[in-house]
């Protein structure tokens, strides 16, 4: 049986890298798998010099979306991901899936050192994606410099974001925000996450959400990444104040599912099921019962595995924890059905297959 009436992921990744390094150089590079990843080639427009691509990946999707009931996904580009890619997906598929949009080739050509980044290039990149058919939001991330060598300030940072923010306006739009970052091949120095205060403190958006209160905006992952439970918990202190703020809890485990759920400024309604299918982290278990302060289950790139070469089974371990918490819980299912897919619907103007499939209530004056 499905979990809900009407199921979608809000955080999917329909593209993968594929790494087909010089032999000769294949240790450096690897140990720079994170940042060259980022300047990954379409597969269509890769020659034999290109040593990380980037392809389709939806019939894979496609088969998880028909094994595990998922009627339909948010497309995001990271990490070197194409928002063309994602429109020819879309294209094929009008029915399954949306995306949001992200000033891909700014970023690209600022890293290759064509082009300096600025916001002015990446506002003008992503405005003309979001007049794509299918291009409902923008994220993943927060657009940024990628050259950047020192860490900003919130103040620089608040400043350089106004724009984009002001975009996600006039679009009418929800804006994404990604607190945290995985460790794993990708860790250590000082990277890009390390020098924004978005990736670094959640609560930061409490600032920037006064000035523009009619802009919703998604934490990617519930702020799961990184330094976990610091995260969360200042995502959902955001996620209280603000009715517009939404935290994605598909990566949540049981335990800290409660935390929101039992928040009476939070509850269902702010809540997506997004995950992070197509991504190389993997799901690791622990003893939940131990006397550590540590969750029973975690997602994450472990360095001395490598980058894993089977699609991580997001889905069944994602849905499972889910529906353990709601059968512990005694979750009703109409609450269960906001979380899973009715949340969504509203926010990014989604037609459901049906009306009514959502609570919703009559007002008796």
């Amino acid at each position: 049986m499905k979990l809900g009436r009407f199921v979608v992921d809000t955080h999917v990744h329909a593209q993968r890298h594929a790494v087909r390094f010089q032999q000769s150089e294949e240790d450096e590079q690897y140990s720079r798998l994170g940042e060259l990843m980022h300047t990954a080639t379409p597969a269509d427009e890769a020659d034999d010099d290109d040593g990380i691509i980037v392809y389709d990946n939806s019939e894979r999707l496609l088969y998880d979306m028909d094994a595990y009931g998922v009627d339909m996904c948010m497309l995001l580009p990271a990490f070197g991901m194409n928002n063309d890619i994602n429109r020819q997906i879309i294209e094929k598929h009008p029915d399954k899936f949306v995306a949001s949009a992200y000033p891909v080739q700014t970023k690209k050509k600022a890293l290759r050192g064509e082009e300096e980044w600025t916001v002015e290039a990446a506002v003008d990149e992503l405005e003309e994606v979001l007049s794509w058919d299918g291009f409902v939001g923008i994220g993943e991330f927060l657009p940024h410099d990628p050259n950047l060598e020192e860490r900003m300030t919130w103040q620089e940072r608040k400043k350089q974001l106004r724009p984009f923010f002001d975009l996600a306006a006039k679009y009418d739009v929800p804006i994404r925000w990604h607190p945290g970052a995985a460790s794993g091949y990708q860790g250590g120095g000082l990277r890009e996450q390390d020098k924004l205060p978005d990736f670094r403190d959640p609560y930061n958006a409490a600032d920037i959400l006064a000035e523009y209160p009619d802009v919703d905006l998604v934490f990617e992952h519930g702020g799961i990444q990184g330094h976990w439970k610091y995260n969360v918990e200042r995502a959902c202190m955001v996620a209280s104040q603000y009715d517009n703020v939404y935290l994605e809890v598909g990566l949540w485990w049981e335990d800290i599912l409660r935390r929101p759920m039992n928040d009476p400024n939070i509850g269902p309604d702010q809540l997506l099921w997004g995950t992070d299918w197509g991504a190389s982290a993997v799901a690791e278990g622990h003893n939940s019962k131990n006397d550590l302060d540590f969750p029973s289950m975690r997602w994450e790139q472990y360095k001395d595995r490598g980058v894993p070469a089977h699609m991580a089974d997001y889905w069944g371990t994602c849905l499972r924890e889910l529906d353990k918490f709601a059968r512990e819980d005694n979750v009703p299912q109409d609450e269960l059905n906001l979380i899973l897919g009715g949340n969504f619907c509203e926010i990014y103007d989604i037609e459901p297959p049906h009306t009514r499939l959502f609570p919703e209530y009559l007002d008796r004056d």
